[in-house]
């Protein structure tokens, strides 16, 4: 189950930083976050405590509530 969410979360990462075209290390400097730990992330390798998805969601220029949405 938690490695399914890790998945989930993840490929979100993946999708909304792809759709700004954004490489890994874009992300990383945006959310100020290492740009393997992003990779490891997108991979479902490590997963995301609450104020690490935060600082994605705000870099991609939303709410937790919005990046978590349908997840």
């Amino acid at each position: 189950m938690a490695r399914d969410i890790c998945i989930a979360v993840g490929r979100r990462i993946r999708e909304l930083r792809k759709a700004r075209n954004w490489r890994q290390l874009d992300l990383a400097e945006h959310a100020r976050l290492n740009e393997n730990y992003i990779s490891d992330l997108e991979i479902g390798k490590k997963e995301v405590c609450i104020r690490t998805l935060h600082a994605i969601a705000k870099a991609f220029g939303m709410s937790l509530g919005e990046f978590t949405k349908d997840l």
